[in-house]
């Protein structure tokens, strides 16, 4: 009976042992088959995805161009540029930008109410990486 027990004990210990190697190994190859994916069509890359206007007064108004680059493969065209506030306005081309080479979206702020800054602008495009959030932030006193 004895020899039963301890027959089942290496078991289950060996099952488990063998459930923990298999997870570990297939989360290994998932993460390398997610870096390896090459980019095909076109990409966005911005320097920096926060503005921050620092501090402000009403009425004050603060104009910031954020730097994108295509770095993919094909031709980047930004479809809407939008943001979550009338205080904020914004520029863009609306030609296509080519491989490698690099454009800006001039973000203007209007000062209206004092306290803090906390807004959005939304960049969709063709890129694989179609929606890219710039935030927005800083204080009006």
């Amino acid at each position: 009976m004895k020899r039963l027990l301890f027959l089942a004990l290496i078991m289950i210990v060996s099952t488990m042992v063998s459930a923990q190697t298999t997870k570990t190994v297939s989360s290994s190859k998932t993460s390398t088959t997610t870096a390896q994916k090459a980019i095909t069509g076109p990409e966005i890359s911005f320097a920096k995805k926060t503005i921050d206007y620092g501090t402000l007064h009403v009425g004050d108004v603060r104009v910031v161009e954020m730097k994108y680059t295509n770095t993919g493969k094909k031709p980047l065209l930004l479809e809407n540029v939008t943001t979550n506030c009338d205080c904020t306005e914004v520029e863009w081309s609306r030609k296509p930008l080519m491989p490698g080479k690099s454009d800006s979206i001039k973000v203007t702020y209007t000062a209206k109410n004092p306290g803090l800054i906390s807004k959005w602008v939304t960049v969709m495009s063709n890129a694989e990486t179609d929606r890219v959030i710039l935030k927005t932030t800083g204080k009006v006193e």
